[in-house]
């Protein structure tokens, strides 16, 4: 009975074992995205209306929310942030379709494991615009990006519960590390860059299909290490682990 009894032991010790490391691979998802600070407006921003006339919108007159700071948000838009930000962390969520579809579209050879979330976060405009007729704002916010990077940008639409890609044609990564976007709408927004280690990072490269897996939330791009896409080795290592303590469990047992 004794060694029936540690066996058990060592059962429900290696459960637990497996369940703080995933929680800490969970956990360590949001905080080295929500460590970095909102980007700030650079110059003024252009709003085309309906008719095509540019209309420009001062600096002072546009908020951006970091991450960090979700919570000053209104309890409105706190619940579309959360929901929004919650489709990084399942892999099951449309998103992550979406991503995969988007890359191999625009850029062949990258598959969305490869792509890391840099930044999130929320913009808001002290004014009433209509993006109902393709109407679009020209926004260019500061940042430490490099010409050639493979830079993506995604706008959460409320209306649709989707995260909508925004043409790279209209995504520029300035000399200056800054990046001017044009926006089709306003909401929560994620910029993703492909993965600084991966050597197909152009457009140039023989596409690949690949399944497409949730996008590595993290605070730099390349990030490594304490990431959500490290869940499924994990359990996997966990089943191998139950599988050999069961199946020894079981020969004791005939013994």
């Amino acid at each position: 009975m004794k060694g029936k009894k540690n066996w058990k032991v060592i059962v429900l010790m290696t459960a637990v074992l497996l369940s703080l490391t995933s929680a800490q691979v969970f956990a360590s998802v949001a905080p080295s995205v929500s460590s970095k600070a909102a980007p700030d407006v650079v110059g003024a921003a252009t709003f085309t209306d309906a008719d095509g006339n540019p209309i420009t919108i001062n600096a002072g007159d546009i908020k951006i929310t970091a991450d960090a700071a979700e919570g000053t948000l209104s309890p409105e838009e706190k619940a579309i942030y959360d929901e929004a930000k919650a489709q990084f962390t399942n892999p099951n969520s449309e998103y992550n379709k979406d991503l995969g579809d988007f890359l191999t579209k625009n850029y062949p050879g990258i598959a969305a494991d490869k792509v890391v979330v840099r930044e999130i976060f929320d913009i808001k405009v002290n004014q009433d615009l209509k993006f109902d007729k393709g109407q679009k704002l020209e926004l260019t916010m500061s940042g430490s990006y490099k010409p050639g990077d493979t830079v993506i940008v995604t706008v959460f639409n409320k209306d649709t519960g989707k995260w909508d890609f925004i043409e790279s044609k209209d995504v520029t990564v300035n000399a200056d590390g800054s990046l001017t976007v044009k926006f089709p709408h306003l909401c929560p927004v994620a910029i993703l860059v492909a993965d600084q280690g991966t050597a197909a990072a152009t457009t140039t490269v023989e596409s690949t299909k690949k399944n497409a897996a949730p996008p590595t939330v993290t605070g730099e791009a390349g990030g490594n290490g304490n990431t959500f896409s490290m869940l499924i080795p994990v359990l996997g290592l966990g089943a191998v682990i139950l599988a050999v303590v069961f199946v020894a469990l079981k020969k004791k047992k005939s013994v």
